[in-house]
């Protein structure tokens, strides 16, 4: 099945990305675009810390290369937040990005990739499963406040300032 466009919004969970952003190519007309939409890897050091236990977080160069690497052309990144944000850095959140690519090319992307590395079949050490748990809900509530924080700064601050 051929396609002239695709939106990828859950890349973040996904355990191999590249393997999602070839498979897009793959299904994809030629000049047909991708589009993926995801979360990009915080600047400061807590908001790190905390995007690295939960879940996955690329930098804005990953998801470029990424692209690229499966074989699209203009690929263009761009910066997406909401309005409180502001374009300033200082709480660690760039927030997320769009990123675009047009299938220049018929067929199949032309990276190749080895099997899935993934081992299902290793059993879970329960100590590690409960501290990830413990951790990643941590996160996961930090990243619902943060953004809340933001927007009480921005409803307290001049518009005409950085928050």
């Amino acid at each position: 099945m051929d396609s002239d466009s695709v939106v990828i919004l859950s890349i973040e969970y996904w355990p191999d990305p590249q393997r999602g952003i070839k498979e897009a190519y793959r299904v994809l007309k030629i000049g047909g675009k991708a589009c993926v939409i995801g979360p990009v890897h915080p600047t400061f050091w807590l908001s790190r810390f905390f995007a690295d236990m939960w879940m996955l977080f690329p930098k804005e160069e990953e998801y470029i290369e990424w692209f690229q690497e499966a074989g699209f052309k203009d690929v263009k990144l761009k910066r997406i937040g909401p309005k409180w944000y502001r374009g300033v850095r200082r709480h660690g959140l760039i927030m997320g990005c769009s990123v675009t690519g047009v299938k220049p090319l018929t067929g199949d992307s032309p990276l190749k990739l080895g099997p899935k590395a993934e081992d299902v079949k290793k059993p879970v050490n329960p100590f590690m499963f409960l501290l990830r748990l413990i951790l990643g809900s941590i996160a996961g509530a930090y990243f619902v406040l943060v953004p809340i924080y933001m927007w009480i700064k921005d409803q307290i601050v001049p518009k005409g300032q950085p928050i």
